[in-house]
C-alpha cells in the first residue's frame, strides 16, 4: 500500500518558494511561475494546492482568475508532479481538490490546456473527469526548449470542466464516460504501420456522421525521441482535423483506449449540457 498523501493549500510567501522549488525539479529552470505571481494570484481569485508526502510537497497545481465572455472562471494553469510519484494519482486527486476549491469561492467552471498528442493526460481530463473539448490552440505558447515540448509546435486543446453538471459528477463518482457506441463510430484520423512505426491516414467522412474518430499515438513522448518526424505528422494531422471538426460543431468527449499503439479521441456532435 502507498503511504497516506496530505493535500494543502498554499497561503504563504514561503509555502510559495517550495512550490517555485518544487516547479524546478519537475520541468527545470525555464517553465516556473515565480513567487511573487503566485502570491499576487492567490489574493485575486486563485489558488495554489499541494500534494505532500512525508512532509515534502511532491505535486501541486496553480490557477488564476479567468473572465470570458462575462462570467468569470477559474484558469488551472499548471500542474505537476515529481516523476517518481506520477502513477500515484496524485493528479486526479489535485484537480479534484481544485475543483472542491472553486466550488468553495463561487466558480462553476475551469479550464486548462493539455497537448493533444498526450493521450494519458486526454483519459484522464476527459474520462475520469467529464471535461469537454470544442477549441484547438495552435503554438500556443510559442517555442519551448523543455524536454517535453522540445522539438514541436505547442500545439494545446482547451479543457473545459463544468463543474457541478451531471456529467462531470458522474465521472468523477467513478463512472468514466465510455460507451458501446464509440466502437462503431468511423475513424477520421485513421492510422497504419509503416517500418515499425505508427502513421496518421486521413479518411473520409468528416461531417458525415454525429460520431467520428480521431487516432492519437500511444506513447508520444516514446514516438518524439525515435522517431521526430512522424511525431510531427501526427501534430499537423491531429491539428487539421481538430479545426475543421470543431468548426463543424464537433466536440471532443472522450478517448477509446486499446491495445494498439494508438488511441482514439470520440467527437460527437449536438452534445447538450456540456457547455
Amino acid at each position: 500500500m502507498r503511504p497516506e498523501l496530505e493535500y494543502r493549500t498554499m497561503t504563504t510567501a514561503l509555502q510559495m518558494v517550495e512550490m517555485e522549488d518544487l516547479q524546478r525539479r519537475i520541468w527545470g529552470p525555464s517553465s516556473i511561475s515565480p513567487v511573487p505571481q503566485l502570491m499576487a494570484a492567490i489574493h485575486n481569485g486563485g489558488v495554489v494546492i499541494a500534494a505532500f508526502h512525508d512532509e515534502k510537497p511532491v505535486g501541486f497545481c496553480y490557477g488564476f482568475a479567468g473572465f470570458k465572455q462575462g462570467k468569470s472562471h477559474l484558469c488551472s494553469h499548471m500542474l505537476g508532479i515529481l516523476p517518481e510519484y506520477r502513477d500515484w494519482g496524485i493528479g486526479k486527486q489535485l484537480k479534484l481538490s481544485q475543483r472542491d476549491w472553486a466550488i468553495e469561492n463561487g466558480y462553476d467552471k475551469m479550464t486548462w490546456t493539455y497537448d493533444p498528442l498526450e493521450s494519458r493526460n486526454a483519459y484522464l481530463n476527459l474520462c475520469k473527469l467529464g471535461g469537454t473539448v470544442s477549441t484547438y490552440l495552435d503554438s500556443y505558447y510559442g517555442d519551448m526548449g523543455d524536454g517535453i515540448n522540445k522539438g514541436m509546435p505547442t500545439d494545446r486543446f482547451l479543457l473545459e470542466w463544468e463543474l457541478t453538471s451531471e456529467r462531470v459528477v458522474h465521472c468523477i463518482e467513478g463512472s468514466p464516460v465510455d460507451s458501446d457506441d464509440w466502437c462503431e463510430y468511423p475513424y477520421v484520423l485513421d492510422w497504419e504501420l509503416r517500418n515499425e512505426q505508427p502513421f496518421p491516414v486521413v479518411r473520409q467522412g468528416l461531417g458525415e456522421y454525429e460520431g467520428i474518430l480521431l487516432a492519437v499515438p500511444a506513447a508520444i513522448q516514446k514516438l518524439k525521441q525515435e522517431h521526430l518526424a512522424t511525431a510531427m505528422e501526427w501534430r499537423l494531422a491531429l491539428r487539421n482535423l481538430c479545426k475543421e471538426a470543431f468548426s463543424q460543431g464537433y466536440v471532443v468527449v472522450g478517448l477509446l483506449k486499446n491495445d494498439e499503439p494508438v488511441h482514439a479521441y470520440v467527437l460527437e456532435r449536438n452534445v447538450k449540457g456540456e457547455k
